[in-house]
């Protein structure tokens, strides 16, 4: 069942979010996302997945709309049981609206297996991508650095971290940057450092392209040596929750200094988007189970940035450009 917006304009994009399946109840989560979303009236419309329970409090608001999700994916179910069983789901339900045009693009906060396992069941991948990436921002000494693969894909091979380099190469383009510079996270500099598959997309980089600046070691990632830092799944999660955890711990160390109020904002994971599901035919973000309303909302602003520039089309022709250089 849907609440069809009232609102004319139909030339604004349509945005979908999923409350269902985080570590609050779905009406708090609606709760904080309600003051976002007035907010943001005037730039998008709006398509909510949740409980029955929560219609009500929307039937006044025009440009948002609602689809009743019949069942719960939880946090600590089995990823590919959940999506088999669950059809329900607010993850199927979104899925289905983004494969069939009814939205532009799909912001969850649940689980993150059962949401890739359902972005590859009903959307298609992209050309010449093989295993689709979460993608995320992070704050570096000079400037933001997109880090992938941060838990898609807890192997990989060569081909792919080259594959994921294209599509980090590309989100950096379509946020203005010409010529996004590229490393592989390393135990070393060196070229023959790390396992045989680092080994060879080193190689495989270094051929096809000339922003190519080598490996980078965890302890130099925030100099901001690189545009764009590539490695596994596996390690890329540890890393991100590592610099997750190290960020929280300074934050708390110094939360008496008011001064510091910058460096607060830069640290805090929460004022970055959620990672994007990069690699499928489909504009789909993933925020954190605990995310804040400003987490909401940064993924919001950067879907909608992601969508004014043609994203999807952009990573297409990066990647068309850069496999061609293989062969």
């Amino acid at each position: 069942m849907q609440k069809k917006s009232n609102c004319n304009n139909n030339s604004l994009p349509i945005i979908g979010l999923d409350l269902m399946g985080s570590d609050e109840d779905s009406s708090y989560v609606l709760d904080s996302l309600i003051p976002i979303l007035k907010s943001l009236e005037h730039s998008a419309h709006f398509v909510l997945f949740g409980e029955e329970k929560n219609e009500d409090a929307l039937k006044s608001i025009p440009f948002i709309s609602y689809q009743i999700s019949s069942e719960i994916v939880q946090m600590d179910e089995n990823p590919l049981l959940a999506v088999r069983k669950k059809k329900g789901s607010s993850l199927h339900l979104g899925m289905r609206a983004l494969k069939n045009k009814e939205i532009q693009a799909f912001i969850s906060m649940g689980n993150t297996g059962a949401l890739m396992a359902t972005a590859r069941l009903h959307l298609d991948t992209l050309p010449k991508i093989s295993r689709p990436a979460l993608l995320t921002l992070l704050p570096t000494k000079k400037k933001e650095m997109v880090l992938l693969d941060v838990g898609a894909n807890t192997t990989c091979k060569g081909s792919h971290l080259v594959e994921f380099a294209a599509m980090g190469i590309a989100y950096q383009k379509a946020r203005g940057i010409q010529n996004p510079t590229v490393g592989l996270l390393n135990i070393g500099t060196e070229a023959v450092k790390g396992p045989p598959e680092l080994q060879k997309a080193y190689k495989m980089l270094s051929k096809s392209y000339p922003f190519f600046q080598g490996n980078v070691e965890g302890r130099d990632a925030f100099e901001g040596l690189v545009d764009v830092l590539v490695t596994d799944g596996f390690t890329g999660n540890i890393f991100l929750k590592t610099s997750e955890g190290i960020a929280r711990f300074l934050l708390e160390k110094l939360s008496a200094y008011s001064q510091l109020k910058e460096l607060r904002s830069r640290l805090d994971y929460s004022e970055y988007p959620g990672a994007l599901l990069a690699g499928v035919n489909g504009l789909v973000i993933k925020c954190h189970g605990t995310a804040k309303s400003a987490s909401f909302h940064h993924s919001l602003t950067s879907a909608l940035y992601l969508l004014e520039h043609n994203f999807l089309d952009t990573l297409s022709q990066e990647l068309s450009s850069l496999f061609s250089k293989e062969h």
